[in-house]
């Protein structure tokens, strides 16, 4: 078994950090309650101390820092009807050594368009737009031999994190990403034994290439996440996949990012993989097992926080997916996009697509979408401006009647149209 990095808060611990926490100056303007619904959503989640930092989860910057402050602005101003791109992710490369059996950039252009200028000139707009945290994803981004200098421009108004397969890394690498100041790396991860990991994601030996990656940072003191994407038959083996979190936690992962099968790229045309409401109540019992129970990772269960119960979809609304040709897109899954940065300003594409993704939904578009979105499909993803815009006006991305349960709580105007 092997210590996860940190300490994990509970008790009284816990409810000093959450109310030292809670006395950030953006805080201070909200009502009581607002802060109750605050506290509603952030009590689903663990709060970790490293040294001097508390991390909550990988889409929430550690407190205390400026992208943390920048954070909850955005939160205040999303929850008061004026959409953000809060959080942001990049994909830096379309080449990747895996062709994982889920993955959501299958038939996207493999050319890898986005130079090292072309990235920090979008970086710093993102930024200027109101991200707080920064994602750089592919593909595989460690392919990039100037991956450093991406991360080091991100600046202190945003938290950088990492998603990789661990492709061959090494303690020199590392040591350098840790230099240029990337905060969280998420490793995919979905299985303890390496032959169904290896299986899933279609590259044999990338299991120990993933723990290596994971004892790497883990030496050099990071708080250390995992990408778990269990397929239909894992979830419904209750036992097995309690074994699989169980491993998580004695290999002392930090934080899990769960993702149930999403209808998008390579699962567009395998709606069979969409889980049962029986097996996302085993979704729900992992989030609430884990939160509860010391030495568990924390988890980010997206069925969990992007239901109707908890924030909704916030695809367009707090969050923008710019791929590796320079399409902005609602999301890493929804193959919509109202315009490409080397076409028109990335301010410009944001401020067209969160006028049409306005409200969040009450789950995830690309599932509720996806066979409107495939009866459109194009030789590639994503789709373009006018096809996107019959797309909406056929299956909205938000009810005009209904709102996620803590955007009700936090007085978020009722759509006019």
């Amino acid at each position: 078994m092997r210590k996860h990095n940190g300490k994990q808060l509970y008790g009284i611990q816990k409810i000093l950090t959450t109310l030292k926490m809670g006395m950030n100056k953006e805080l201070k303007k909200l009502s009581i309650k607002q802060k109750l619904a605050m506290n509603y959503v952030s009590k689903e989640s663990k709060l970790t101390r490293i040294g001097d930092k508390i991390y909550t989860n990988t889409f929430t910057p550690y407190f205390p820092s400026l992208a943390y402050d920048r954070f909850l602005k955005g939160v205040i101003s999303i929850t008061s009807g004026k959409p953000l791109p809060v959080i942001t992710n990049f994909a830096i490369t379309p080449r990747c050594p895996c062709n994982c059996w889920h993955c959501s950039y299958s038939d996207r252009s493999k050319k890898d368009m986005l130079s090292l200028q072309q990235l920090k000139k979008s970086i710093s707009d993102v930024q200027d737009l109101g991200a707080s945290v920064i994602g750089l994803t592919g593909g595989e981004p460690l392919l990039r031999d100037d991956l450093e200098e991406i991360i080091a421009s991100v600046d202190k108004r945003s938290m950088p994190v990492l998603f990789t397969t661990g492709y061959k890394l090494t303690r020199a690498r590392v040591k350098s990403l840790k230099k240029a100041g990337l905060e969280i790396p998420v490793i995919s991860l979905d299985h303890y034994q390496a032959e169904i990991h290896d299986k899933g994601r279609r590259k044999e030996g990338i299991f120990d290439d993933a723990l290596n990656a994971i004892k790497l940072f883990q030496d050099e003191g990071f708080y250390v996440t995992v990408s778990f994407v269990p397929n239909k038959a894992l979830v419904s083996d209750r036992q097995e996949i309690f074994k699989v979190i169980d491993f998580f936690k004695d290999i002392g992962i930090n934080d899990m990012r769960l993702t149930s099968p999403i209808l998008s790229g390579e699962l567009t045309t395998k709606p069979d993989e969409r889980l049962s409401a029986e097996n996302v109540k085993t979704i729900f019992e992992i989030q609430k097992k884990c939160t509860k129970t010391k030495g568990y990772p924390g988890v980010f269960a997206y069925d969990f926080f992007e239901s109707e119960k908890y924030y909704g979809c916030g695809a367009g609304f707090n969050y923008m997916f710019i791929d590796s040709q320079g399409n902005v897109c609602p999301c890493d899954f929804t193959m919509l996009s109202f315009g490409n940065i080397f076409e028109r300003p990335i301010q410009e594409i944001w401020q067209e697509t969160c006028k049409h993704f306005c409200t969040p939904g009450l789950s995830c578009y690309a599932n509720t979408a996806n066979e409107v979105i495939f009866s459109k499909k194009k030789a590639e993803w994503p789709l373009k401006k006018q096809t996107t815009l019959e797309i909406l006006d056929e299956c909205p991305s938000y009810n005009e009647q209904r709102l996620p349960e803590f955007y009700k709580r936090m007085g978020f105007p009722v759509p006019k149209n």
